[in-house]
């Protein structure tokens, strides 16, 4: 997914939801993704650098 698209996509789950979104770049497949809080909690360690953008709630 395109970095603009999931930053898009990341506002649209939050105003549907009110919770916590990031995105995050993953340079092996030089691809973004969605992820929610809980799941960024689990590996914030691994995923801390790689937040491009995120939405809290």
């Amino acid at each position: 997914m395109t970095k603009q698209y999931a930053i898009d996509m990341a506002k649209k789950l939050f105003r549907e939801t009110n919770k916590s979104y990031y995105v995050i770049f993953e340079p092996d497949s030089n691809e973004y993704s969605i992820i929610d809080q809980d799941e960024f909690t689990k590996n914030a360690g691994e995923w801390n650098n790689l937040v491009i953008f995120s939405i809290e709630g």
